[in-house]
């Protein structure tokens, strides 16, 4: 039988009626170290927007991808941009950010000790997947060149929702395919996006790593730790 991880019991966050039947993971930083030039895509991006009617300097490389392109939509609605042209702007933007994607394929490096994770954790009966804002094309030649889409029931890439985390609606699409409730699920990721997401969707989760987004995830009550692998340590069976 499985019994929600300790953590969850001890912080009262969830009850012992509900156990744990999944588990979703963010990509990279998460599985995979990556390589994408984030600051690159970023600058590609917001160059194109203002080349299509995005007012220069209301954009910088700071932000999200995510409150890029929002503001973005947001800013050629108030300027009376039609929706078509919004609708261009917005593929034209999925290209960019794909292509970088796709270049950084090549460097990217596995996280050690991740294939036995996963491995420990199918054992234990739990449905794996990946909830990642990368396209489904990188995602899914990433997750072949490490011998890891074998492991996952169900993969949520950018492309696949109309607005990807940390929106709610990409979390609860994955949730659809993998046929579980939030709060039988356990989120895994790196990222104040991942936490945020985790906390409108009302997941579980555990961030991962010391870096950006740590802060939130522990103002939200949620625990951290240094790699994925310690996952393990904290969802037990009996």
């Amino acid at each position: 039988m499985l019994l929600v991880p300790e953590f969850f019991v001890e912080i009262g966050v969830f009850g012992l009626s509900v156990p744990l039947r999944a588990v979703i993971f963010d990509l990279d930083g998460t599985l995979i170290n990556s390589v994408i030039p984030f600051k690159e895509m970023k600058r590609k991006i917001i160059t194109y927007l203002q080349a299509n009617g995005v007012t220069s300097g209301l954009l910088n490389e700071d932000m999200l991808n995510a409150e890029i392109v929002k503001l973005a939509v947001d800013h050629l609605r108030q300027k009376g941009f039609s929706e078509n042209h919004i609708t261009k702007v917005l593929a034209q933007v999925s290209n960019i950010m794909n292509e970088v994607e796709l270049q950084s394929l090549g460097s990217a490096t596995l996280i050690e000790g991740v294939p036995k994770t996963l491995r420990a954790l199918k054992l234990q009966g739990l449905k794996l997947g990946v909830l990642t804002r990368g396209c489904r094309e990188y995602t899914h030649r990433i997750l072949a060149k490490f011998g890891l889409d074998g492991f996952f029931d169900a993969v949520a890439a950018r492309d696949d929702v109309s607005q990807p985390k940390p929106d709610p609606e990409h979390a609860f699409y994955l949730l659809k395919l993998l046929g579980v409730k939030a709060e039988e699920t356990l989120f895994v990721g790196d990222h104040l996006s991942d936490a945020e997401c985790a906390s409108q969707a009302g997941l579980r989760f555990i961030f991962v790593g010391r870096g950006q987004g740590i802060g939130k995830a522990l103002e939200l009550g949620y625990q951290a730790v240094d790699n994925v692998n310690e996952i393990i340590k904290i969802i037990k069976t009996s």
